[in-house]
């Protein structure tokens, strides 16, 4: 009687464990053949942009957070620093009327690129969307919603799309190269990545040289980079 329990139980603990490889497999990133992405699809389910999110972008929590909410260009929020170039994006995916008690279209219209009026720089001092206490107290309860990093993801992301595409035209097809371009873009937006790329004749590598330069944050940026996507 042992002896079958013994051997219904090494039967299970099998089972189990390949289970588990299967599942872990499941969720590995969806890349072709080669480690090579081949469109904006592959790569939008993988699990690589949510790395390139957390350890380049926000360093692992120590450049950015999920939940910040300050008040740099009028109001930036959350992982990508969304402000008045990306806030539309996080709305188009928000629950505004939950949070702001305006309608979506009414939020992307009125308090995205609107929030940094005029040559407004650094901190909104009573002029932009952070000094409005609907919109900060709006935020601030979005942010702190367990479904708040999901849709961040998603909305950057999809800032994300016409870059990532661009780069795949170019022969960016890996996951260190697309990490370079999104990582450049986000700085500099898809215009100054574009020029920059174009500059240095489409090489991954001359093109995070310049970007990062002498510059101190762009220098954490490119080693970020590379300690998480190595050559």
């Amino acid at each position: 009687m042992n002896d079958q329990y013994g051997s219904l139980r090494a039967i299970s603990i099998r089972i189990g464990l390949i289970a588990s490889v299967l599942l872990a497999q499941a969720w590995l990133p969806v890349e072709a053949a080669g480690g090579k992405f081949h469109s904006y699809e592959d790569f939008a389910k993988s699990s690589v942009p949510q790395a390139i999110l957390w350890k380049v972008l926000a360093r692992n929590g120590k450049s950015k957070t999920y939940t910040q909410v300050f008040a740099l260009d009028g109001g930036t929020v959350g992982i990508a620093n969304f402000a008045v170039g990306g806030l539309a994006s996080l709305y188009r995916l928000m629950d505004t009327e939950k949070y702001f008690g305006r309608s979506r279209d009414g939020m992307i219209k009125n308090y995205s690129s609107k929030c940094k009026p005029g040559n407004h720089r650094g901190n909104d001092t009573g002029w932009g969307c952070y000094s409005k206490k609907w919109w900060h107290d709006g935020m601030i309860r979005f942010v702190k919603r367990p479904g708040s990093k999901d849709v961040q993801n998603r909305a950057w992301l999809a800032l994300m799309k016409p870059t990532i595409e661009l780069a795949l035209k170019h022969g960016w097809t890996d996951s260190r190269n697309l990490a370079i371009a999104t990582g450049v873009a986000n700085s500099m937006g898809k215009g100054g990545f574009e020029t920059l790329a174009t500059k240095h004749s489409w090489k991954p590598e001359q093109v995070l040289s310049a970007y990062a330069g002498n510059n101190a944050h762009r220098k954490r940026r490119r080693d970020a980079i590379n300690a998480a996507f190595s050559r």
